[in-house]
């Protein structure tokens, strides 16, 4: 049986969204396979399952169009029983298939993505160490290791790209975290990887959500998790258009926005980073478009329909 979902985007912002975005979309499922999405302005649309749980899902869909400020963006969720997960236009993040993967088109969803697969970097990524005499394992994910305990120098894993970092949000998933004092960031460096004078966020000792700079230090924004850290934990960093950062941690919605003006030359994102003896694991790496003054639009879900509203053939 085929059920149609009519959804609805609104841009409530005085700015139009980027184009393309990836607009969040959190909804029930009742097929977790047989899902696509449609538009009547852009036709078939790539859409990403972040988690499920109990039926209750986390999706991620590609918008090729700019949302007017003030507009709208219609869409529709088709749920087939009879169609399988294709891993084009509808997949999962690696470690809900069966084989590693197997279905994950996030590289269709986000301006940058990686899982990590098989045991070479990916494409585009490299390595660099700060004197912490450490490595990079990748292995159907990516393991960060900082043998050195003097609680300055660390191993970078990292992504070069000449653009402007303005303007995107890029996110961790930390699956596992040694228990000791030592960073596990992500975050922008202007300079070199190992430069450290860009913007950074990070889990300090499990307790802290901050953002540092080579002049600014910011700590003990509020409490997360006490002395235990619940993983896995998504880690988030946003450079809005008007050169802020913002580190956010998906604890109690503790935050930090630090403003400064830096200077914009070629952009190293860093994917995953580790010191003082700290060993961090990594499930995967996205980069996404800031959406209207880091404001998400909302998303209304209209009643469900049986049987096919318009003819199409589903890919």
């Amino acid at each position: 049986m085929m059920i149609w979902t009519p959804i609805t985007i609104i841009n409530s912002q005085s700015a139009p969204t980027p184009a393309p975005f990836q607009q969040m979309i959190q909804t029930t499922l009742t097929y977790q396979s047989g899902v696509r999405f449609w538009s009547p302005t852009d036709g078939w649309l790539h859409a990403w399952l972040e988690s499920i749980s109990g039926g209750a899902a986390t999706i991620w869909v590609r918008i090729p169009s700019s949302i007017p400020a003030g507009g709208t963006y219609q869409l529709y969720m088709i749920q087939d029983s009879t169609l399988p997960m294709d891993g084009v236009y509808w997949g999962e993040a690696p470690q809900l298939s069966s084989t590693y993967g197997q279905y994950d088109n996030g590289p269709n969803v986000f301006s940058i993505y990686t899982n990590y697969a098989g045991t070479s970097l990916p494409s585009g990524f490299a390595v660099a160490s700060d004197g912490a005499n450490g490595s990079v394992t990748i292995n159907n994910g990516a393991t960060v290791t900082a043998t050195n305990t003097d609680g300055t120098n660390g191993e970078f894993l990292y992504y070069r790209t000449p653009q402007n970092p303005a303007g995107i949000i890029i996110e961790s998933l930390i699956i596992s975290a040694s228990s000791d004092n030592h960073d596990k960031l992500i975050g922008y460096d202007m300079v070199s990887p190992t430069d450290q004078g860009g913007w950074w966020g990070w889990s300090d000792g499990f307790v802290a959500a901050g953002i540092h700079n080579t002049d600014e230090l910011a700590t003990n924004v509020g409490n997360i998790s006490g002395s235990t850290l619940s993983l896995p934990i998504l880690v988030s960093l946003s450079w809005q258009t008007t050169n802020t950062a913002k580190a956010t941690f998906n604890y109690n919605n503790d935050s930090l926005t630090v403003s400064s003006t830096p200077t914009i030359g070629s952009s190293y994102l860093v994917s995953g980073y580790t010191s003082s003896g700290g060993t961090v694991g990594y499930q995967w790496f996205r980069v996404r478009a800031y959406p209207p003054n880091g404001v998400m639009p909302s998303v209304s879900l209209g009643p469900q329909y049986s049987g096919e509203l318009i003819t199409v053939t589903v890919p």
